[in-house]
């Protein structure tokens, strides 16, 4: 499955063997990938003399756990301190999988003498195939798909990020703190990369290609460059992956000579969808539910979705700046009986002339006590209703009065 300057068919039985190094289950566990106690270390370019062989995971089983961070020594070519790398077939295709929110591996090469190889030059190249996002409604914006690049330590490297909000970045992390180096928009090419909310997709292959030569660090996802820029800070280290939020298949792992460049990418593994199942609609209960954005509750009959983070006591309603009336999909209501025909109701009476005042939503503001009108009745306020407290019966911020 690997288009490969390197690739043999048993990796593990070659003499300059690997190891895969993966950061660890707490994202701030500090984690050194040439601690002075493991050295002599050689340094130079990646090349046919100083290489390292690459992953596709076709030599495990299905559903194999190659390892997890908190059992390091399961196999003696990986370091897992993040998450767990697993094993998987879809199909004919054996792939990498990992479903936590926090991964992390790290490429470590030997020479022929078994000494631990800190690359110059170097470009790494993987691919990935988001299946799923976690953490729905609330993905932090720096969530995806991140390649290292002359990684020393979890606080010395280079990174280049293809991201959910649909930035590209490369920055640069020294001595713990991240600094943007450069930064562009995702935009919709090779393949359609975004959803219709300019979101990160789904179910696409992502053939990410970052390379460092010299000082110059360059980004290109599926043969097209995306981001280039000047930088110095760093001049040796190894390659690894990160993703953040998702779950994925990872495939093909490669560190390729410095002048390597991918424009045709290997041919993707299709990978089946699940099928879509309508988003679950919770009970709206005043003062008791908890509400995520974009998540959908019932109330009153009727299906609202949320937005603008609101409140437990934000009541949702077709005037709420918080919720924005949709479809019950996911709850048909049983078939009714046809209605028969009933007499005409004659037309209420208009108001009468009150001192009350109108209620307007997102407008009016109300002290404990006051009394308002909405819809031809009049409410008296309790409990500090805000302006986007629409007055209704059953409400805990408002009582029906007789209209003053």
């Amino acid at each position: 499955m690997v288009k490969n300057y390197f690739r043999v068919k048993n990796i593990f039985n070659y003499i300059g063997s690997l190891c895969l190094i993966t950061a660890s289950s707490s994202a701030a566990a500090f984690y050194d990938a040439y601690p002075e106690s493991e050295g002599p270390y050689i340094s130079g370019p990646a090349s046919e003399n100083l290489q390292w062989l690459g992953e596709d995971f076709s030599s495990y089983t299905d559903g194999q756990q190659l390892e997890c961070s908190n059992n390091k020594n399961a196999i003696d070519h990986f370091d897992v301190t993040s998450g767990c790398l697993q094993a998987k077939y879809v199909d004919s295709w054996k792939l990498g999988w990992t479903d936590d929110k926090v991964f992390r591996v790290v490429a470590i090469g030997k020479d022929s003498n078994g000494s631990e190889i800190k690359y110059t030059d170097q470009t790494n190249q993987y691919r990935a195939y988001i299946k799923t996002w976690k953490n729905s409604g609330s993905i932090p914006a720096w969530s995806g798909l991140h390649a290292f690049a002359r990684y020393q330590t979890s606080d010395d490297l280079y990174v280049g990020s293809i991201r959910y909000d649909g930035n590209v970045t490369i920055k640069v992390k020294y001595q713990g703190a991240y600094t943007t180096l450069a930064q562009t928009k995702l935009t919709n090419g090779v393949k359609n990369y975004l959803n219709t909310q300019g979101k990160l997709a789904v179910g696409k292959w992502y053939d990410i290609h970052f390379s460092v030569v010299g000082n110059k660090l360059t980004l290109a996802l599926d043969g097209v460059e995306l981001l280039s820029v000047n930088n110095d800070l760093l001049t040796e280290g190894t390659i690894g992956i990160r993703t953040d939020n998702l779950s994925a298949y990872l495939d093909d792992w490669q560190l390729l000579p410095s002048d390597s460049i991918v424009v045709d990418p290997p041919t993707d593994p299709e990978i089946p969808t699940d099928p879509e199942t309508p988003a679950e609609v919770v009970e709206f209960i005043p003062g008791k539910t908890k509400v995520i954005n974009g998540d959908i509750y019932s109330y009153d009959g009727q299906c609202y979705q949320a937005k603008n983070n609101p409140g437990s006591w934000e009541v949702p309603s077709n005037a709420s700046w918080f919720w924005t009336a949709v479809e019950c999909v996911d709850n048909p209501s049983p078939p009714t009986d046809p209605e028969l025909p009933t007499e005409p109701v004659p037309p209420t009476d208009p108001l009468p002339p009150t001192t009350a005042v109108e209620f307007i939503p997102g407008s009016t503001k109300v002290n404990n006590g006051d009394t308002v009108t909405y819809n031809n009745i009049c409410y008296q306020a309790k409990n500090s209703p805000g302006s986007w407290e629409t007055p209704s019966a059953n409400s805990w911020f408002w009582d029906v009065v007789t209209c003053p």
